[in-house]
């Protein structure tokens, strides 16, 4: 064995290690929690991959890493799914989300001998792109939403699993098809299992000290805040601004288009870090968005009952509230009501 197969077997095998151990943590912390369920899924697909992910440990194990084969091509899957899960407070499990794994499943058996080589490189390619695509969209995904965050853990944590999970994966995955047969190959496997070990034991260390507040129940996520309870419950330091935000907010500040919590904060003479930490801490929201619906849907609701605006559009109605689309408004009007906002409509009017 050479040096540089030891290297790989001890960096992987250590790695694999620290993956069980992060997926343990966060079952213990998991309770109600999807997000820490699936990201308890993502660490064992991670443990699976750093076995199967390369030749020197097949070659090691034998037909024993055979059992670990699917779960660690999933793993592309579990860490989309743990994504979505962790940085959308309304995500639910669907069915369409199956679906990439029923692609990558549908191309393991080839793994275990069916086929000829051309076949096995190509079910191998068709796995590595889509895995690719997931990474890809987690990191889009994780990103896209960074500044609506008003969980300062989460919101940091965000960049952190973008930039070198997400990244890495899609990085090393393009490598290990670019490089495969090459005079750098072994070099690569070397470099590619350290890395894989820095970035197990530093999720590893972050699963250790995840805050509770990252992983909730969709079910306890704040939907509408009580303002007089909230005028109690705040430091006695943040209730000027939260008796001017509450009197923006009356005024139809949130009807503005494109409204973030930097331009509110301006409009509030504040620092954004103050607003943010007051309307999570104190009003108890976990971003921006979700805040400035509550005040919106109300709104909405107002106007789809009174009998006087059924011939306004509902286009007109979400143009109104600020929504800089039919398909936001109706987004957002059925997480907080359960319905269309035609149906709601319908049911109001019917009702009177």
């Amino acid at each position: 064995m050479s040096d540089a197969e030891l290297i790989e077997i001890i960096a992987r095998m250590s790695a694999g290690v620290l993956c069980l151990l992060t997926s343990a943590i966060l079952l213990v912390n998991a309770r109600q929690s999807l997000a820490a369920r699936l990201g308890a899924l993502f660490g064992l697909g991670a443990f699976a991959y750093m076995i199967c992910g390369s030749q020197t440990m097949r070659d090691l194990l034998g037909a024993w890493h055979l059992p670990l084969v699917p779960l660690g091509w999933l793993d592309g899957v579990f860490f989309w799914w743990f994504c979505l899960a962790l940085f959308c407070d309304q995500y639910r499990f669907r069915a369409a989300h199956l679906a990439p794994a029923v692609l990558i499943l549908a191309v393991i058996p080839i793994d275990y001998g069916i086929g000829g080589p051309l076949v096995l490189d190509l079910a191998t390619l068709v796995k590595q792109l889509a895995s690719i695509l997931l990474f890809l969209h987690a990191t889009y995904f994780a990103l896209l939403s960074l500044k609506d965050d008003l969980v300062d853990d989460r919101r940091r944590f965000r960049v952190v699993i973008a930039v070198s999970v997400g990244l890495s994966a899609v990085i090393l995955m393009g490598l290990d098809i670019v490089l495969q047969d090459t005079a750098l190959v072994t070099a690569y496997r070397v470099v590619s299992s350290v890395w894989l070990l820095i970035l197990s034991f530093a999720f590893a260390m972050w699963a250790l000290r995840a805050s509770p507040v990252m992983f909730v129940d969709r079910k306890t996520v704040m939907r509408r805040h009580d303002t007089a309870a909230a005028i109690a419950a705040v430091a006695p330091a943040d209730k000027p601004l939260l008796a001017r935000l509450e009197s923006a907010m009356e005024a139809g500040a949130y009807r503005e288009t494109g409204l973030t919590v930097g331009k509110l904060a301006d409009r509030l003479a504040t620092p954004e870090h103050r607003l943010r930490k007051l309307i999570n801490q104190g009003l108890g929201y976990r971003n921006f968005s979700a805040y400035i619906n509550s005040h919106r849907v109300e709104d909405a609701k107002e106007i789809l009952a009174d009998p006087e605006q059924a011939r306004r559009q509902i286009l007109q109605v979400a143009l109104d509230l600020g929504y800089g689309s039919i398909a936001s408004f109706n987004r957002a009007f059925r997480e907080a009501t359960g319905e269309a906002p035609t149906s709601f409509r319908r049911k109001a009017l019917m009702a009177d």
